[in-house]
């Protein structure tokens, strides 16, 4: 027996409504995850690359602390623990595992100099392909 709009069962009426809400919730949602990934590369699009690349060579974490890409600093520091634990896992020599750590250090270093700058200076062609 069909029903008209006024006497459906209530959760069938209200389905549709729930529906169209749900669907302006996602949408907003995605508008606010959108304005956040904006925030983000407009941030980062006004750092100083010299500054970053400085703390970079330093003190890689540093430059990674100024730019605020985490994910990025985890990809970077993990795969550097992952090189070193793999070059120094059978050496038995301790100036041969001091060699490594050093070199790998300074590789550490230029990497996240190259990767925060490259960063920044993404950042600031997207900010700029906006406008």
């Amino acid at each position: 027996m069909p029903y008209s709009v006024n006497e459906l069962p209530i959760p069938i009426k209200f389905m549709s409504e729930d529906k169209n809400d749900l669907q302006k919730r996602l949408e907003e949602i995605d508008r606010q995850s959108q304005d956040q990934e904006l925030a983000k590369t407009y941030n980062l699009s006004q750092k100083n690359m010299v500054i970053a690349a400085i703390l970079s060579f330093l003190f890689p974490i540093g430059g990674y602390i100024y730019t605020a890409r985490w994910k990025s600093f985890c990809i970077i520091f993990s795969i550097f623990v992952g090189i070193l634990t793999v070059s120094t896992i059978n050496e038995k020599n301790d100036e041969k595992i001091d060699g490594l750590t050093k070199f790998w250090g300074v590789v550490l270093s230029i990497t996240s100099s190259i990767d925060n700058s490259i960063a920044i200076q993404t950042a600031r062609e997207k900010i700029n392909a906006m406008k």
